[in-house]
């Protein structure tokens, strides 16, 4: 079921999960974990609609949005960050998608404080809590309910001290200098999911012009590293288009899957920090 939040959520992605060598523990720790915000604010939120490609036909599969509010965690303030995603009404018959991930991030260094999960997939259902002590390098799975029934409660995990939840490794891409990178150069995340450590990245590949309803973007491009999955076959196949400017706010993604492709584009955003001016016309 993990592929299913990189079909809706990291269709949002921006987001931004990140083949090479899987780095050595070590070299993880080293990394500068800590990152400033220059790019979001609290108030910003995008919309993006999510098509199905098989046999030549394009078919609007669904919805995906993703929001950012304040919050605060023990008295600790926080960003909440939210991304929903759906199947369209008329899809539903086939494969009904009501997932929900939200993120509470310390805005001082990006690094997640709760994590939690609320997915419907088909007649499958999931719901997780994440809690993250990077200080101690300690996680908590606090419960982990399965069709409604409860299978992990109260579990501890070994994290890093750079250990990201799937939607808060989106926004932390985001703060990342595009400009400052070289093309072919990868930026490495940690991120956990079902109660996991995978070692993925994001590879920016270069500038492009892109066509949109909503206008012409100067962006750059970038491609995760997926992982293998019922909808993924993994690798680099993903291609994320964002904006060449202060927002990197992604406009498209797109990406083959196992059967067809897919893709997801950006039709309504407001609360940016920034001007747009990576659009051109």
């Amino acid at each position: 079921m993990k592929t299913k939040l990189i079909f809706i959520s990291s269709l949002l992605a921006t987001v931004f999960s990140l083949s090479f060598a899987k780095p050595s523990p070590e070299a993880l720790q080293s990394l500068e974990c800590e990152r400033e915000n220059p790019t979001f604010q609290e108030g910003e939120s995008l919309k993006y609609s999510v098509y199905y490609n098989w046999t030549a036909v394009w078919i609007k599969a669904g919805v995906a949005t993703f929001d950012i509010e304040s919050a605060e965690v023990d008295g600790q303030p926080a960003y909440h960050f939210i991304g929903k995603g759906r199947t369209s009404y008329s899809y539903d018959w086939v494969y009904k998608v009501r997932d929900t991930y939200e993120s509470y991030v310390d805005p001082m260094t990006m690094k997640p404080l709760v994590f939690k999960r609320d997915i419907q997939e088909g007649g499958y259902k999931q719901r997780n809590k994440y809690s993250f002590d990077h200080d101690s390098s300690q996680g908590l799975v606090e419960y982990r309910y399965v069709k409604d029934k409860l299978k992990q409660e109260n579990q501890p995990m070994d994290i890093s001290q750079c250990t990201q939840d799937v939607i808060s490794a989106i926004y932390n891409m985001r703060c990342v200098d595009h400009t400052l990178m070289e093309e072919g150069e990868t930026v490495p995340i940690e991120m956990v999911l079902d109660g996991k450590l995978y070692d993925i990245h994001l590879r920016f590949i270069g500038l492009d012009t892109l066509k949109t309803d909503l206008g012409t973007f100067r962006c750059a491009k970038f491609s995760p590293l997926l992982l293998e999955g019922d909808y993924f076959s993994g690798g680099e196949e993903m291609i994320i288009w964002a904006t060449d400017d202060e927002n990197r706010l992604p406009i498209m993604i797109e990406s083959p899957i196992v059967v067809g492709s897919v893709k997801a584009y950006l039709t309504d955003y407001k609360g940016l920090r920034h001007q747009l001016s990576a659009k051109i016309k």
